[in-house]
């Protein structure tokens, strides 16, 4: 099978999903995760961390395989969900903040599982603050020392990734998507990168959603924010050249200047 757009449609596969990397199809009751430039190996990790969450008796699609396809391509086969994000244009403010609370307790329920074994949360994100590209070397060095400090040896699930678009919901049950930077960590930190993410994309939700956090977990506010420099930095890797990161990136130089 050919990965091409052009091939695709000939057999009447149709693009269900689009992210940074990658491509996603259907095909009757199986997705088709479609990888132009990873390599196999890469998606064979995205793929166990997805198995171990759906072993672990969480709302996940079931993993098929992975398999190479023409040319450079990697494809990992999983169950199609048949649903819409748990966030979506034209909801009114109840609605915004009923997907919040229903976001927050599926967040909590991943961060239940132990995940001792599974790549390191630490680990990943020191990989992606030494290679933001935006960040000189006193920085990054601020930063993984922050890090080091934060760090309290946690095994609990991290998804890595958690905000609206990643939770689908099919009429009658909740699904997350997405597991390609789960890790085994702490909880605050993956609160945190959630909190970044809706600071970026819906900012008027980013505080209700610290605060259903905080509520529902007995976290504390300022607990969580400690991380924000290192999830801001840590995203400023994910889209390199994205606009928006000119806010991380003052955030972080606000935090720098602060603790020089």
């Amino acid at each position: 099978m050919k990965t091409d757009d052009k091939t695709l449609n000939m057999l009447d596969l149709r693009i269900v999903g689009q992210g940074a990397t990658s491509k996603i199809y259907r095909d009757g009751d199986t997705a088709v995760k479609v990888y132009e430039s990873a390599s196999l190996g890469q998606v064979e990790n995205e793929a166990a961390r997805q198995r171990f969450a759906f072993d672990a008796g969480l709302p996940v699609p079931a993993v098929f395989g992975v398999r190479k396809l023409e040319g450079n391509a990697v494809a990992l086969d999983m169950a199609y969900i048949d649903g819409q994000p748990l966030m979506r244009l034209g909801m009114d403010k109840e609605e915004r903040k009923a997907a919040v609370l229903s976001l927050v307790k599926l967040q909590r329920k991943v961060h239940a599982v132990n995940a001792n074994g599974q790549p390191k949360q630490t680990e990943l994100l020191a990989w992606k603050i030494r290679h933001t590209g935006y960040l000189d070397a006193p920085r990054v060095d601020r930063l993984l020392l922050l890090l080091n400090r934060l760090d309290t040896g946690g095994t609990n699930l991290c998804h890595g990734d958690f905000h609206p678009l990643n939770i689908l919901n099919d009429g009658g049950k909740h699904w997350l998507i997405d597991w390609v930077d789960a890790t085994a960590g702490n909880t605050l930190a993956d609160a945190c990168r959630t909190y970044v993410i809706f600071k970026q994309f819906i900012t008027r939700m980013s505080g209700v959603y610290l605060r259903a956090f905080c509520d529902e977990t007995g976290a504390r506010k300022e607990d969580v924010l400690a991380w924000f420099p290192v999830a801001a930095a840590a995203r400023l890797a994910d889209n390199p050249g994205d606009t928006r990161n000119a806010g991380l990136l003052h955030s972080i130089e606000d935090w720098y200047a602060s603790n020089r």
